[in-house]
């Protein structure tokens, strides 16, 4: 067992229950396409940080990328701040006591091996660390040790942040914050993902999310981004 924890909180991967405000101006089956490969990504990335890679999923039959973890645990509970919490407890009930763990989902896929690996070197120095979304939210948590209930966090999701800082303060926890990123919910990030891929690309950085750059071009996703935010543009300045 390694001496860190990566958890990836994600859906299984099944035709219009992923990324559904994605899939109103892409389509389900493209959404679909697009998610395994930032789901692979996320786990991929996970793995070559040298963290054991657990990853908790919605409930139902089995999938590929589950092959991708070391751990695979079915989420349990009915709201999202109840499958949050139950997911960071059963991770940590499989790994050793006081094995740093920090949760990401499967929306920021441009989070590289070497990010993760500078978390980890900031859970030497704090109890908790968090990393803020750009939409309110938070797209990373973990602990260096037992994790904290905040469910409670997500009755407001665009305070989802605020409320998640209040709770681990109020357990007596002073987390890092690292920096700000944005989260894949819209085309508009999509577009923000493409931008950030092609710099990766022709830069040539040690790791860019190579599938989910594979799906965006053999399945011609990218022109239909595009277009779309060529026609939000045009609307708003006819507005």
């Amino acid at each position: 067992m390694n001496k860190e924890a990566v958890l990836v909180f994600a859906r299984r991967p099944e035709l219009g229950r992923v990324k559904t405000r994605l899939d109103a101006h892409i389509g389900k089956r493209l959404t679909l396409s697009l998610y395994r490969a930032f789901l692979t990504d996320t786990l991929d990335a996970a793995r070559q940080s040298g963290a054991t890679v657990i990853l908790a999923h919605t409930p139902g039959p089995d999938f590929s990328e589950q092959n991708l973890a070391d751990i695979t645990l079915e989420q349990r509970g009915n709201t999202f701040g109840e499958r949050f919490d139950a997911a960071f407890e059963d991770a940590a009930n499989h790994i050793p006591e006081k094995t740093p763990l920090v949760l990401i989902g499967a929306d920021t896929p441009h989070l590289s091996p070497q990010f993760l690996r500078k978390t980890f070197v900031a859970l030497r120095e704090r109890h908790a660390v968090i990393g803020e979304s750009a939409d309110g939210g938070f797209y990373l948590l973990g602990f260096s040790s037992r994790p904290v209930p905040i469910s409670d966090a997500f009755s407001e999701p665009t305070k989802a942040n605020a409320e998640t800082v209040r709770l681990l303060r109020k357990a007596g926890l002073r987390p890092v914050f690292l920096e700000k990123q944005f989260d894949v919910d819209s085309p508009q990030d999509l577009m923000k993902l493409i931008r950030l891929m092609d710099h990766l690309h022709a830069t040539c950085a040690d790791w860019a999310p190579e599938n989910t750059r594979k799906v965006l071009h053999d399945e011609e996703i990218i022109p239909l981004v595009v277009q779309i935010e060529n026609a939000q543009k045009a609307a708003r300045v006819t507005k």
